[in-house]
């Protein structure tokens, strides 16, 4: 199996199409190089491999799995939390949160006298009241009005007959108000002859009407403080349904955009080298390499704050293991010099013992021996070998056809985009294809 596949990669820009159907395999401690003219695509095959672009069509796999985040029970756990959360956060928004709050806690607990005022509570629906009302005798002589089935008390009085009578507006409440049900965060209370219309928690009186001339006034008022009431619940839980969809649906938007960063790319276990060099120029080259080493640290913002004993073992080991990373690449005499102060040939040797400190198992090497002398690129040959001796596998693009042809086991060759050619260094050199990409056709007139 290969260790990096590209399977019909196409990378366009608008309507310039940089790379088109490439297939190429890079296996197991093989050094596999990719040329070209020009512009003909290599370094697009390496940023769609290091997640800077997306492929437009075609799959870029790492050991036969597909080279991104992985959509896992996590991702759906976050998008559901982070949808609850947004919902629960709009419908609150949505709703009156002092009238809630008043229209709950503060009526629950407003004192032993709440309830003595009798009301005509009409909160329930009107299966329970079936038209008819029952009078029950309650302690300190006080009198209740229920409905018939017993389940819910619509008003108290202080005496029988006054019972009777708030039992009998009831009855022409509920014939004016048949059939529909009426809910309210609000009730209707008979006061000295008048109806008067309150908030829940007995605050404030809404609107008074005379109960011989203006009753129907008094239910249609009524019903409109419902109805406000009902669009009120309704818009809560529209916001709430909302604003669920949109915090999933933003989760799931974030993890598609994030699932091929370079940060992903590097986990899996690839890493790369620029054209150009991309060095902390002000920093020393063990800072250079340590800085690549980060993803080694565990332990919390807070351990490595207060520099627990682990958070320093862990740090001595990365000291180490740059060390012997900087011995490798024949700069570990150049520690603690600052990387702009390195000749060239040693900016791209410190250039790769950064990549190798992540630990990948495929390295990318872009332009290596751009701008080396003769002898840096023979010494670079080696440096490579010995990479893939470590048991890597090496991805090379490089314009030295010396250092292509001395090292490479197998190499690709793109023009405008699209592979015309792959196999051993003998077998390209003598390509009619490659010769006429970078000779060009001969002319017969």
């Amino acid at each position: 199996m290969s260790l990096l596949e590209l399977d019909k990669v196409t990378v366009r820009f608008g309507g310039l199409t940089a790379v088109e159907d490439v297939d190429c395999a890079v296996r197991e401690r093989e050094i596999y190089s990719i040329i070209g003219p020009n512009g003909a695509g290599k370094t697009t095959v390496f940023n769609v491999i290091t997640g800077i672009y997306d492929p437009s069509s075609g799959q870029i796999r790492f050991r036969g799995r597909a080279l991104e985040r992985a959509f896992t029970w996590k991702v759906v756990a976050a998008a559901v939390a982070i949808g609850l959360a947004t919902g629960l956060a709009a419908a609150l928004l949505a709703v009156n949160v002092d009238a809630l709050w008043r229209a709950t806690i503060k009526r629950n607990y407003a004192g032993p006298g709440a309830d003595f005022s009798y009301r005509a509570a009409i909160h329930d629906a009107w299966g329970y009241w079936q038209g008819a009302l029952a009078l029950e005798p309650m302690r300190g002589g006080r009198w209740a009005v229920r409905t018939a089935d017993g389940r819910q008390t619509l008003a108290y009085a202080p005496s029988r007959d006054e019972a009777e009578r708030t039992r009998e507006s009831l009855r022409q409440l509920i014939d004016v108000a048949r059939p529909g049900p009426i809910r309210s965060t609000t009730y209707l209370e008979e006061r000295d002859g008048e109806f008067v219309i309150r908030n829940k928690d007995d605050t404030d009186d809404l609107a008074t009407f005379d109960s011989a001339e203006d009753r129907q006034s008094a239910l249609d008022r009524y019903r409109s403080l419902d109805r406000a009431a009902a669009a009120r619940r309704r818009n809560a839980w529209l916001a709430l349904l909302g604003g669920m969809v949109v915090g999933a649906a933003g989760t799931l938007a974030v993890w598609y955009r994030a699932r091929r960063t370079p940060e992903v790319i590097s986990l899996a276990g690839v890493a790369r080298t620029f054209q150009n060099i991309r060095l902390f120029q002000n920093m020393s080259v063990l800072e250079n390499v340590l800085v690549a080493m980060d993803r080694r640290l565990h332990g919390g913002v807070l351990r490595m704050a207060i520099r627990t004993p682990g958070i320093r073992r862990q740090e001595r080991e990365a000291r180490a293991k740059a060390r012997e990373l900087l011995d490798f690449v024949g700069l570990a005499h150049r520690e603690q010099h600052l990387a702009a102060n390195l000749a060239y040939g040693e900016q791209r040797r410190l250039e790769i013992a950064r990549a190798l400190a992540t630990e990948p198992q495929v390295i990318l090497l872009d332009e290596p021996a751009a701008g080396m002398n003769p002898a840096e690129s023979s010494e670079l040959n080696g440096l490579i070998e010995q990479i893939r001796d470590r048991g890597l596998a090496v991805l090379l693009i490089e314009h030295h056809m010396s250092v292509v042809m001395g090292i490479s086991d197998r190499i690709a060759v793109l023009e405008y985009g699209t592979k015309i050619a792959e196999g051993t260094p003998e077998q390209v050199r003598t390509d009619p294809k490659v010769i006429a990409a970078y000779l060009g056709d001969e002319e017969v007139s």
